[in-house]
């Protein structure tokens, strides 16, 4: 009989963290899960680690893959997903942990609201050495405290403000997965708000108000998602990207995610990317000229054409000119 939650962990390099993190599942006061785990080629023994754990706990039921190159954390998870048998699948990161409670909570939640299609919780940062991380600047420290919303809500969120979800806090229903699809591994960065942007177009989302795992904030910024130069960069290219994702909006959820346009005749693409000019990260002003000019026929039909040539001179998305804004 298939287990009601597979617990699905890419590991990577994690040989110090690995051990306690799978530890955290057996932990759990609730008992019908799997753990599926897919090394992404490790080179630090982190496979090696995983392999005694499962030798010494068998109980544990571990499906273990080892992945012979690293390949990045999209495709090990995706392979885990794959192989996933649960009725909801849980994220975990090979240096986190799980609170007992964890999926306990969850499932009672989602069996209660079978509308829900997935359901996250708070983080409770730790530092490499397991004590309490309470550094007020550092950017993990309140993003995740969220209040709930509409899904409706929650894509204005993400459209505006990008990513507020822990993503190793998710308990997810595996259809979901099956109708939204997996992550996308050209994605190194977002691939998680990527993936709760087409979530949200289908499923509400819950975020509990408890903390429900122990996130880790590794030294010298070797998260995968610590602001060092080249995530910064990588970060801002890929939500150029993920934004496009909200063309697919249907015009329900637009209303209700941008209620200032109410009545507006253009289309919502256009609509999309007028408010993306107005937010100026850069980004933003590439989707939003990438976008009308999109929308635009080839043979210069239309008084907007005029318009649209205006903003390509007043829009700066390359920042040619060192402190240049959108100016639409």
């Amino acid at each position: 009989m298939s287990p009601r939650v597979s617990v699905v962990i890419g590991s990577y390099n994690h040989a110090a963290f690995v051990g306690e993190c799978l530890a955290s599942v057996l932990a759990q006061t609730f008992g019908d899960w799997e753990l599926v785990v897919t090394d992404d080629g490790s080179v630090d023994g982190t496979a090696e680690a995983v392999r005694a754990f499962a030798a010494a706990h068998p109980q544990a039921r571990v499906d273990f893959v080892a992945l012979p190159e690293n390949r990045g954390a999209c495709i090990a998870l995706n392979h885990g997903i794959r192989r996933a048998r649960g009725e909801f699948v849980a994220i975990l990161n090979s240096d986190d942990l799980f609170l007992p409670g964890k999926l306990a909570r969850q499932v009672e939640f989602l069996d209660a609201y079978p509308r829900v299609g997935a359901v996250f919780g708070w983080p409770e940062l730790i530092d490499e050495r397991g004590a309490p991380f309470d550094d007020p600047g550092h950017k993990d420290t309140a993003v995740f405290r969220q209040c709930n919303r509409p899904r409706q809500a929650w894509l204005r969120h993400f459209f505006d403000h990008g990513n507020a979800l822990c993503h190793p806090t998710v308990l997810i229903r595996r259809r979901c997965y099956d109708e939204a699809g997996l992550y996308d591994p050209r994605l190194a960065q977002v691939p998680d708000l990527d993936l709760w942007i087409r979530l949200a177009m289908k499923h509400e989302i819950h975020v509990l108000a408890e903390p429900l795992i122990r996130f880790r904030i590794l030294d010298a910024q070797r998260n995968a998602s610590a602001a060092r130069p080249e995530v910064v960069v990588r970060d801002a290219w890929e939500r150029r990207h993920v934004l496009d994702r909200f063309l697919d909006i249907g015009a329900e959820d637009f209303a209700a995610a941008f209620p200032e346009y109410a009545g507006s005749a253009e289309a919502l693409a256009a609509l999309l990317a007028r408010r993306a000019l107005g937010l100026a990260h850069p980004f933003y002003l590439q989707f939003g000229l990438d976008t009308l000019y999109r929308q635009l026929a080839p043979d210069g039909s239309g008084p907007e054409y005029a318009e649209f040539i205006r903003l390509t001179g007043a829009t700066d998305p390359y920042r040619i000119f060192a402190g240049s804004t959108s100016t639409p």
